[in-house]
């Protein structure tokens, strides 16, 4: 218990100084605290086969991790950070960029995930900005939101207005203010602008949609919106098929 007290002890101390790298090994190895002149701002270094958790302020992440990570935090910046295991972290903004095996669930205000995930993906965020690969189903929830990915394992979208790009095999759900008020104009909400590879169809319900040129988009593709779909010169869709929102809610609308 005498070294786990003396291990945090020196792992606060190294945070609050500036220009600090603090490497964190496994259980028995200790933290051990380098110089960085170059960096204004102190990081921790992850070397270690097992689980890391933390609950603190702001953090800024390196190296590899074996097991879990699960982060309770001000604003988080990953940067090309390996994880074995699964990743959770509530927090502020989180910039997270790197590779995860598991499964990941992030919940922040700005977050930005430029990465892969080998499992499920589900964030949560004000703004949200996606890229990378994710290997399973993915689950995102934002105000606006910018999607440049390749899902191989579906995708559900749920944010004020979004941009999809990349690449979805798999079930595509896409929402843009599921609930309209009666006495509300919607003039800059509700867009959903879809621009990817598709090749298993889907359901998308807004306000208004555009079918971007570079769309490809293979089955059955649903839309509910308060005004006809744009579809691009240059855009495919095989399927389309279009009905008036008529200002109902979307859950109402599309098949759950």
């Amino acid at each position: 218990m005498t070294k786990l007290w003396l291990a945090a002890t020196a792992l606060t101390t190294a945070l609050m100084t500036s220009g600090c790298v603090i490497v964190v090994a496994d259980e028995g190895d200790g933290a051990k605290m380098m110089r960085q002149h170059r960096s204004a701002d102190g990081y921790i270094v992850l070397d270690r086969d097992g689980d890391y958790s933390r609950l603190s302020g702001d953090l800024n992440l390196r190296g590899r991790l074996g097991g879990d990570l699960s982060l309770v935090s001000g604003d988080v910046d990953a940067d090309g950070l390996e994880v074995g295991g699964e990743v959770s972290i509530a927090a502020g903004d989180v910039n997270f960029t790197g590779k995860v095996d598991g499964e990941v669930s992030i919940a922040g205000g700005d977050v930005s995930w430029n990465g892969e995930a080998g499992d499920e993906l589900s964030i949560a965020a004000g703004n949200l900005t996606v890229r990378g690969h994710i290997a399973g189903s993915a689950s995102l929830a934002s105000g606006d939101m910018e999607v440049d990915a390749t899902f191989r394992d579906g995708l559900s979208a749920h944010a004020g207005s979004m941009t999809i790009n990349g690449e979805v095999h798999g079930p595509l759900e896409l929402v843009a203010i599921n609930e309209m008020r009666r006495n509300r104009d919607y003039d800059d909400e509700g867009d959903i602008e879809i621009g990817a590879r598709v090749h298993d169809g889907g359901q998308v319900c807004g306000i208004r949609v555009t079918i971007a040129s570079t769309a490809r988009i293979d089955g059955r593709f649903e839309v509910f919106a308060e005004h006809q779909p744009v579809v691009e010169s240059g855009a495919r869709v095989d399927d389309l098929v279009f009905t008036l929102r008529d200002r109902r809610d979307c859950e109402d609308l599309i098949d759950n």
